[in-house]
């Protein structure tokens, strides 16, 4: 005596049970409570724009103040070159132009004239003498 159901109708009786099984355990999963899983750290979207803001930078960046983590965000001005502005500022005490980045090693006209919109040299007001202008 044959079976009951042929190869075909077998296989679509074993679909549409991994097929219920498979929604079962999406109904199960849907219905954890996130606070009992351990390590699960759900995010809300203003932690992620709050993170997103944090990593944007000020534009234009000042050369005599930005750190190692705004500069690398220039073209072309990966971590050696960040810190090499970085010790480049050390020793001249202060930028007094952006192409003062042209003595870093690494950094030409080129790479200087895509990143000069995004850059500036702040200017450092002395206080005025008495009775001067």
């Amino acid at each position: 005596m044959k079976g009951i159901f042929t190869r075909d109708e077998r296989a679509v009786i074993v679909f549409l049970v991994l097929a219920v099984l498979v929604g079962a355990i999406v109904l199960a999963v849907g219905r954890v409570d996130p606070s009992r899983v351990e390590g699960l750290r759900l995010q809300t979207a203003t932690d992620l724009e709050e993170v997103a803001e944090s990593l944007e930078p000020a534009w234009p960046l000042d050369l005599n103040s930005a750190g190692e983590k705004e500069l690398v965000l220039l073209p072309g001005i990966g971590p050696v070159r960040a810190k090499a502005i970085i010790e480049l500022r050390r020793n001249l005490g202060r930028f007094s132009d952006p192409a003062d980045l042209l003595e870093v090693k690494g950094i030409g006209p080129r790479t200087l004239e895509r990143m000069r919109p995004m850059v500036v040299v702040d200017e450092i007001q002395l206080p005025l003498e008495a009775g001067g202008e």
